[in-house]
Parts: structure tokens; sequence; C-alpha cells
């Protein structure tokens, strides 16, 4: 009686096991992704609120208008963006202390590439609308000398004295490729059958 090989058989049918896991879990991720897509969607056309709410669910909040009143704090960082008609250059972000004491960031406008950067002075305040957008990874970046943010950002919708308006970020330009990753990880797991099962033939042949 021809029987398969007990370890090599053992352990394709474990990474076969562990792909198409993996497979299921990309497709939980992308059923949450999209509806935390769902809910920024809904958040853009929510009326707007007023500061940042400490207790409110961080869901909620992403891409939400508000009306903001902070002051300026540490060093201004410069990331790299289009302006308004497409052009390169700089979006400036810098901290702002809210009245209670929390920091977070604020995006006060872009800048062409070669202009020097109007003066900021520590302190002073900022006040008006904008749009919160989380960013832990930006928030890691700004963290230092300048303080420990919140994972928020306010991109203003009216830039300080010499800048133009940021582009804020959309919802549309977060990527969403869970299912196609859950796709190729059910395919591995068809092509580790499929080379075993041949493996397994010409052994057999073999014999």
């Amino acid at each position: 009686m021809r029987r398969l090989p007990l370890l090599p058989t053992f352990v394709v049918l474990l990474a076969v096991a562990t792909m198409i896991g993996l497979g299921l879990w990309q497709l939980r991720r992308a059923e949450w992704k999209e509806g935390l897509l769902a809910q920024y969607r809904t958040a853009r056309t929510a009326p707007a609120i007023m500061g940042l709410p400490v207790d409110a669910e961080p869901a909620s909040l992403a891409f939400r208008r508000t009306r903001l009143d902070c002051a300026l704090t540490g060093k201004p960082v410069q990331i790299g963006g289009p302006g308004p008609d497409g052009d390169s250059g700089f979006r400036t972000i810098v901290g702002c202390r809210l009245d209670d004491g929390r920091l977070m960031m604020a995006d006060i406008g872009w800048q062409p590439v070669g202009r020097s950067l109007p003066p900021l002075k520590t302190g002073s305040a900022v006040r008006g609308m904008g749009v919160l957008i989380p960013d832990e990874v930006l928030a890691d970046r700004f963290a230092g000398a300048n303080g420990e943010p919140l994972p928020w950002l306010i991109v203003l919708e009216t830039p300080l004295p010499g800048y133009a308006p940021s582009t804020p970020p959309s919802v549309e330009t977060i990527p969403n490729n869970h299912r196609g990753y859950a796709v190729q990880w059910f395919l591995f797991a068809a092509v580790a059958l499929g080379i075993y099962a041949l493996a397994a033939r010409k052994r057999w042949l073999g014999r």
C-alpha cells in the first residue's frame, strides 16, 4: 500500500493551513477597514464640532471639521506635498497646545519649494476651522523636541499669513488592499498543494 511520507505531508498541510488562516484574517481586516472608511465618509459631512473632545470615539473625529483655538509651540516640521495648483512644495506642521494643556499638530499652510518660512512665534494663537486627521506616524516623527503630541492633525482651511492652503488628505486615498492580500494567500495555499501533489505523484510513479 502506497503511503504519503508523514513528515513532509505534515509540514505542507501546516503551511497550507497557515496561509488559509492568513487569507481569512485579511478578509476580516477588509471588512473592518470598509466599515472604518464608511465612518470617515460620514464624518466628512457631519456638522462641525468645537475643539478636540476628550471622550469622543477616535473614529468619529477623523475627517471631521472642527473650530480650534490653540497656541503654537515647538519647531515646525515640513512635509513634501502638492499645493493648491499641483505645484511642488511643503506643508508646514507645528505643535498646537490646547487650553487644557493637550498638544496636537496643526498644518498651518503650504509653501512652494525655495521660499523661506514666514517667522513663527511660539505662543501665537491659532484660531479657525480645519479638518481633523488621525496620523500616528506623523506624531512619532514630530515627538521629541516638540513634545509628545496626540496623534491628531488639524489641516487649517484658512492658513496663517504667508502660506497657501494645504490640500487635506482624502478618505479616498486611504488604501484598502486586504481583499487582494487574501486572494494572494489563498493562491499561495493552492500552489503549495499543487506542488506537493505533483511531487507525490512523481514519487509514486518512480516506485
